[in-house]
């Protein structure tokens, strides 16, 4: 029966103990449980129990501000989670940063320009604030100690230099195509491919001259298309000379810029359009005649009977 009545420091060292099994939906239990019959700890428990939150859920914004509020109050400068020691001063601005973080990356990209510097100045106060201090959290909940402040810094560089590439590709093709090579420079410092990155890097850089107007267009996929088609040599030669080409170097596909592109591909769709509401037309038609013979002959049938 006294086990229905635990103390406040005997649900506080359960709780630590559920903490070392990474059983964290006991531990914030106890450790609410502990405060809530005094044994606080001097602000640990809700410390901890904050710790907990933020794990159940890293893109809550409330709850990276909750702890930093919880480690504020604390009268010592670490404290010691499971198996990982944590400095409190390091664990507020890691919360900080990833509060700003998250702030960053939900912004629109059609603010691309705001979003894109935003991503790189929160990479910049990782670097400044953490560096190569491992990331507490990410150590903690998945077991991460390669995470630190100057590889995050890294992996936000490499997504705001590609936010801003894909923002500037509409109105300067070429500006994107540095950015994005930027954002590759950066995915490879991380041992990542950066394929993605490299490939509209290319491609946003890449020019042609449109084979329809003749008019000149960078960022193939964006502001021309590249078409299958059959070309003759004496069409190819044409342009043999020619920096800016209509035809590629295989000469088995011809550019055609996106106006002149879109507005093909549009009126096709328009003339489909009117193919095929001259189809149902005709078919309504032929259903009508259809039910009329059908009735036709229903009453010669009854007729003869």
């Amino acid at each position: 029966m006294a086990l229905l009545f635990k103390g406040g420091e005997q649900l506080y060292n359960e709780a630590l103990d559920a903490v070392g099994r990474k059983d964290y939906s006991t531990a914030r239990k106890k450790f609410t449980d502990a405060n809530e019959k005094g044994y606080g700890k001097d602000g640990l428990a809700l410390a901890y129990a904050a710790i907990i939150d933020v794990g159940s859920n890293r893109s809550n914004v409330g709850a990276y501000q909750k702890l930093a509020d919880r480690l504020a109050t604390l009268n010592v400068g670490s404290i010691k989670f499971g198996l990982t020691d944590i400095d409190v001063q390091d664990m507020i601005a890691e919360c900080e940063l990833a509060i700003k973080e998250i702030q960053a990356s939900m912004m629109s990209d059609s603010a691309y320009m705001e979003k894109g510097n935003q991503l790189i100045a929160v990479a910049g106060e990782y670097m400044g604030r953490i560096g190569e201090k491992n990331l507490k959290l990410d150590e903690i909940f998945k077991g991460n100690t390669m995470a630190t402040g100057n590889r995050e810094a890294l992996i936000l560089q490499a997504q705001g230099y590609a936010v801003l590439g894909k923002g500037h590709v509409l109105t300067d093709p070429k500006m994107a195509s540095e950015y994005m090579q930027m954002a590759y420079n950066f995915r490879r410092q991380l041992g990542d491919s950066g394929e993605e990155e490299y490939r509209l890097s290319q491609n946003y850089a890449r020019s042609a001259r449109c084979w329809i107007c003749g008019r000149p267009a960078s960022g193939e996929g964006i502001h021309f298309q590249s078409i299958k088609a059959d070309i003759d040599p004496v069409f190819s030669n044409m342009s043999k000379d020619e920096i800016v080409k209509p035809v590629s170097e295989d000469s088995q596909r011809i550019y055609i810029c996106n106006p002149c592109f879109s507005g093909i591909s549009n009126r096709s769709d328009d003339i489909a359009r009117e193919y095929y509401n001259e189809a149902i037309r005709e078919l309504r038609a032929t259903e009508l005649r259809l039910q009329a013979e059908i009735n036709s002959l229903r009453f010669s049938v009854n007729m003869r009977r």
